[in-house]
């Protein structure tokens, strides 16, 4: 029974890092894309 439990817990958190990840590289491209952006409006003048 503890095993099966292990288990569950092992693939949940796995789960939980896996999104965190996803998460982390979507904010990281969005805030780069906005950087990005932004020098190119200034850069219009």
């Amino acid at each position: 029974m503890n095993i099966g439990r292990s288990k569950i817990i092992a693939i949940v958190t796995g789960f939980i890092s896996i999104t965190i990840c996803i998460a982390y590289l979507l904010l990281i491209t969005i805030f780069d894309f906005r950087t990005y952006l932004n020098d190119q409006l200034l850069n219009i003048k």
